[in-house]
């Protein structure tokens, strides 16, 4: 039976890199800062003594094409990278649901991929796997093989260290979340020693929105039912909301957190469909009130409709219309029992 945890050391990943003359690295579709970061620092911390294509499946959104800027990368949708390399870099995912379009690609690479995720679970995606649930983002664990492999962590702007602080600020909600640890603060301080510009990265992430976006959120919250009395909170969106505010899904950002506000709401879930032939739902919940108190593990309610991700953020896609997606929603609702 598969299980999805390490089975292999930093030693041994830095090694295979070291070995290498070209990378491939990529990540899940509509990577967010996690992803693009993780993908940015391997290319800018091993280029040019190791080539390194990034290969990424959109949509990519105006915000992380900033945080690229011109480190260049490839789109799955246009353009594949040349066959003939020596391994591949998977990284903030292990799951072949989150590669779709280039599922294929891989498992036919699958003898000289390497898995590098923070999440707790995944697919047999690659032979080699380095699993960290503990770790607050995948750009930790990029850091991780960086030390191993004795490599400088260079600082200024569009450097290894932006792309790294990219991935733990943004994975932890700018420092808000219950995964921002002693040890994300630790690695947060290592990086902002090197002169990168927290401000700027914040402003080129979080302060770009096109007024479609607070179009899209006000239908959303125009949408919002409330469940389990009152301890749970369900918003949607159709693709005739998408075509009305001329949005994407790439504009959701921080939408399904909204509702979290309130006092008595322990998980939020948005569900939206651009097209109408599938459902995307995301799932978010509060840390306990307590330390070691109760709290809705919402990977587990993921996990009952083919999803996954971290027990406070989450994520699954549901075959068939909003219509369809509420009614399986509300049967795994339905056995959620929320302590006080």
């Amino acid at each position: 039976m598969f299980t999805y945890e390490s089975n292999c050391d930093l030693k041994t990943i830095a090694q295979r890199i070291s070995e290498s003359k070209r990378i491939v690295v990529t990540t899940h579709a509509k990577p967010d800062g996690d992803a693009m970061g993780s993908v940015l620092a391997f290319k800018r911390a091993l280029e040019p003594r190791i080539e390194v294509d990034i290969l990424l499946m959109g949509p990519v959104t105006a915000s992380m094409r900033a945080v690229a800027g011109e480190t260049p990368w490839l789109n799955a949708e246009q353009q594949m990278p040349p066959s003939g390399e020596d391994l591949v870099l998977m990284v903030d995912t292990g799951a072949f649901s989150q590669v779709s379009l280039i599922d294929e690609w891989l498992r036919e690479r699958h003898d000289h991929v390497i898995v590098i995720d923070h999440h707790a679970s995944g697919d047999d995606t690659g032979a080699f796997r380095y699993v960290d649930p503990t770790a607050a983002s995948a750009t930790m664990l990029v850091l991780q093989v960086l030390d191993a492999m004795d490599i400088e962590i260079q600082g200024g702007q569009a450097s290894v260290a932006e792309a790294l602080f990219c991935g733990l600020a943004t994975d932890t909600g700018w420092f808000r979340h219950s995964n921002a640890d002693a040890r994300a603060f630790s690695v947060a301080s290592r990086l902002l020693e090197l002169d990168i510009d927290r401000d700027g990265l914040f402003r080129s992430i979080e302060e770009t929105a096109r007024p479609s976006r607070i179009a899209l959120q006000a239908i959303a919250m125009n949408s919002l039912e409330y469940v389990l009395g009152g301890r749970g909170s369900i918003m949607q969106l159709g693709p005739e909301d998408f075509q009305r505010t001329s949005a994407n899904s790439g504009e959701l950002a921080g939408t399904v957190n909204i509702p979290m506000v309130i006092m008595e709401v322990e998980f939020s879930i948005l569900l939206y469909s651009e097209t109408g032939l599938e459902t995307k739902a995301s799932f978010r919940s509060k840390p306990p009130r307590h330390q070691g108190g109760p709290f809705v593990n919402v990977s587990e309610l993921a996990g009952r409709l083919g999803g996954g991700g971290h027990v406070h953020a989450s994520g699954a896609r549901i075959a068939g219309g909003l219509e369809e997606a509420r009614q399986k929603i509300q049967a795994v609702i339905d056995e959620l029992e929320i302590g006080e």
